[in-house]
């Protein structure tokens, strides 16, 4: 070893040290106000207090048996589910046919059905308001729906179309060349070959719904209120302790569906690695 690297070693491990510090207080900054909803939910009194004085499920019990946030979460639920089912039955076969597919306008066709993704939610709200006002969706849940979907189908578009650009073509001519048809190879070989993109794909985009607010806003009526909408509406005209506990839910289904997506994600490269052995 040279003197050179040996006098560089202080220094890059004083900076190793100083990035894991700085990374350790980005963090904690991000996650502290996490932390103190969680906590918070957990108080007994009707203020927000922090620490709480006494420790309680109150607020859960108060939330259980509140009809109005009942069902406004299951709604929710309903809702994000049923947009993550179709935002996959219609994103995968778009995503395939964009990244094996060599058509003119292949591009043009990519930018379109990823430009939710790009354009501002208020603009997007504000356009769908004005289309399914003339079909009287307004209020409606076919209205939320549709435009869930549609926000959620760029990002199964995005995560789907990535896996199958990685996927190597030769696995699906190889079936083909068995004899198998193009359908039975796409659901036998291509399909569980991308298994966790579909069930990235499939969290991001029940994500996406369940947690939207603005388009509910706009398209929503009293008989189709979400969850996000709930809070939204309780923060504006009143002040709820119950506010925390609904705040700790919508993070613990955060938290479960990223959770599913790692599982997967070690699941294929556990299956990968068996496969290399």
């Amino acid at each position: 070893m040279s003197l050179s690297s040996v006098s560089l070693q202080p220094r890059i491990n004083t900076g190793r040290s100083a990035l894991w510090l700085l990374a350790g207080l980005t963090m904690l900054f991000l996650l502290a106000p996490i932390a103190v909803i969680i906590v918070v939910s957990f108080n007994d009194t009707t203020l927000f207090s922090f620490p709480p004085s006494r420790w309680s499920l109150r607020w859960y019990h108060a939330l259980w048996e509140s009809r109005a946030w009942r069902e406004a979460g299951w709604f929710s639920l309903w809702l994000a589910s049923l947009v993550a089912l179709a935002s996959l039955l219609i994103g995968v076969p778009a995503a395939y046919g964009l990244a094996k597919g060599r058509f003119p306008g292949r591009r043009l066709a990519e930018a379109l059905l990823i430009s939710p993704m790009v354009v501002p939610v208020i603009v997007l709200a504000l356009g769908l308001y004005m289309l399914f006002s003339k079909l009287g969706l307004i209020g409606t849940s076919t209205s939320l729906f549709l435009a869930h979907t549609l926000l959620a189908l760029p990002v199964v578009i995005v995560i789907v179309g990535a896996a199958f650009r990685r996927l190597d073509g030769s696995i699906e001519l190889a079936a083909r060349s068995c004899g198998a048809s193009f359908p039975r190879a796409f659901w036998h070989i291509v399909l569980p070959a991308i298994r966790p993109a579909l069930i990235s794909a499939g969290a991001f985009a029940f994500l996406t719904s369940f947690d939207e607010v603005v388009l509910t806003l706009f398209l929503g009526g009293p008989r189709t209120t979400t969850l996000p909408k709930k809070i939204w509406e309780s923060v504006k005209f009143e002040l709820d302790p119950s506010l925390t506990a609904v705040s700790t839910i919508l993070i613990i289904v955060s938290i479960a569906a990223l959770l599913l997506v790692e599982v997967a994600r070690r699941s294929r490269v556990q299956r990968l690695a068996k496969e290399v052995l």
